[in-house]
């Protein structure tokens, strides 16, 4: 069982996705107004924030670093799939990169 540091790149990963976890759990305008357009309700963006700031807090140990990149990259792919079905397109290269980002955390 690995409990060392995570290097950097995990690290820079982890706080971009605590960050927008966050931002969903506190329901900053920006996320509700997106949430909202989507038709999905404040504890469906407030459980996707959750997931988000799980699996950032996951991925920064080496033991649980994957389960984290599965969450993470779970909630990408959510969160992509609502972004093209509702027409979103300023959305989506963001999101391929944190999906990208996410799937990284796979590989130690």
């Amino acid at each position: 069982m690995s409990t060392s540091k995570p290097p950097i790149w995990q690290s820079i990963v982890g706080i971009g996705f605590a960050a927008a976890g966050i931002s969903k759990l506190i329901a900053v305008e920006p996320q509700e107004r997106l949430f909202a357009s989507w038709g999905w309700k404040r504890k469906d963006m407030q459980t996707i924030g959750v997931s988000e700031l799980l699996g950032a807090a996951l991925l920064m140990t080496g033991s649980t670093q994957r389960l984290g990149a599965a969450l993470l990259s779970a909630s990408s792919v959510c969160l992509l799939t609502a972004e093209l079905r509702h027409g979103n397109d300023r959305l989506v290269t963001p999101r391929l990169g944190m999906l990208a980002a996410a799937v990284s955390g796979f590989w130690r």
